[in-house]
């Protein structure tokens, strides 16, 4: 059954009616919410439709028209309101890139999906034919909804992006009670919330060095001007709102980094021999970088190596490959996807950790109910003693 057909929604350009519809969605116990945007060339997304649904219509907020949003955000604040979204990262970092607010409660279908043994990353397209039998057009994923006027295909897209979600949370909330699955679902939810928040956290952008391939083999110095280097760039991404490749590659600020600490006397002449770097980067920037890199350091003590992606040594990737399969043998067990239950970059972390404190540190995601079921099992896998 096609699902594009009879789909009511209201096409809003002004602030008089935003706020209406804000006010006549106030104390509703659900809505739909999604976002429609641009990211080819900008560091944030650039918005270019909201669309929200209370179930039996649409309404689409240009928000190349609109200014105030005063009212929206009080409506994002009700703690009493569960905000449906599918796939909420990305919606949620433009709502607190955009407006400095996310929702008080969210509800993700595409993770409800997951921890009802649908798989991890099942599209809105797929879950409203596995769920509901209706079949949804996808064409204009990749369109441009900056332009002015949008099409009419772009304006079905959109409203259909949202008139299944509250259908869809009311099968996927009843099926998550039944399983007893709803508190560690919601616990998963509020880490997503948090995320969005941390990702314009300064204190994290100190810590993107750690990310940088190959950064283990630097020296402490060399560790030391890299991760200067790379929040000096999250500060330049943002200042000039380009994507952080476009400034410079993580290779780039590594091999500077690595120079930089094999020379006793640096200066902007050596660092322009650098061929390896890119040139259009050096030209604009070689006169700073030194300094950049020789500026006030972020740590007293010495950085944690343990942090690094450095390659595990061939024991703990034993101990990894166990985990891995112990994990995936749990969530069969659970009927969850596996991916939600052990994601391979946070149990390596998790080893890593081991390596350095010989203990099984349980922090982040991996904290709470992942902990709840894997720890007792992991502990006889690591050897760790009570």
């Amino acid at each position: 059954m096609d699902a594009n057909g009879d789909t009511l929604f209201e096409y809003i350009e002004s602030d008089v009616r935003f706020n209406e519809l804000c006010v006549q969605l106030s104390g509703s116990a659900a809505i739909a919410i999604d976002t429609e945007f641009v990211r080819t060339n900008t560091f944030y997304p650039q918005i270019g439709l909201l669309q929200l649904s209370n179930g039996s219509k649409c309404f689409l907020i240009d928000p190349l028209a609109v200014s105030d949003w005063t009212a929206f955000k009080s409506l994002l604040s009700d703690t009493s309101c569960s905000f449906i979204i599918h796939s909420c990262s990305e919606d949620l970092n433009l709502l607190f890139t955009y407006l400095g607010v996310v929702p008080q409660v969210v509800f993700d279908t595409q993770l409800a999906a997951a921890f009802l043994g649908f798989g991890f990353s099942l599209s809105y397209q797929n879950l409203v034919e596995e769920m509901l039998g209706l079949s949804i057009d996808k064409d204009e994923t990749r369109s441009d909804w900056l332009r002015r006027p949008l099409s009419s295909t772009q304006i079905l897209y959109a409203a259909i992006d949202v008139k299944h979600l509250n259908e869809l949370y009311t099968i996927l909330a009843k099926a998550l009670t039944d399983r007893s699955m709803t508190s560690w679902f919601q616990a998963e939810c509020n880490y997503q919330l948090e995320l969005a928040v941390q990702s314009e956290n300064i204190q994290n952008w100190k810590l993107y060095f750690s990310t940088v391939s190959n950064a283990w083999k630097l020296n402490d110095n060399g560790l030391g001007y890299l991760q200067n280097l790379c929040y000096w760039r999250e500060q330049e991404a943002r200042r000039r709102n380009k994507p952080r490749n476009w400034i410079t590659k993580d290779s780039d600020l590594l091999m500077i980094a690595d120079y930089l600490s094999n020379s006793a006397d640096p200066s902007r002449i050596d660092l322009l021999q650098l061929r390896e770097v890119d040139q259009k980067f050096m030209n604009r920037y070689s006169a700073i970088l030194i300094d950049v890199a020789l500026g006030e350091k972020f740590h007293d003590s010495p950085i944690n190596r343990g942090d690094l992606n450095k390659p595990l040594s061939a024991s703990l990737k034993k101990k990894f490959k166990t985990c891995k399969q112990f994990a995936n043998l749990k969530a069969e067990e659970l009927n969850i996807a596996p991916e939600l239950l052990g994601r391979k970059k946070h149990l390596i972390a998790l080893i890593k950790d081991f390596e350095q404190s010989g203990q099984l540190c349980w922090e982040g995601e991996l904290a709470g109910w992942r902990r709840s079921v894997l720890e007792s099992d992991f502990n006889q896998i690591m050897g760790v003693m009570d």
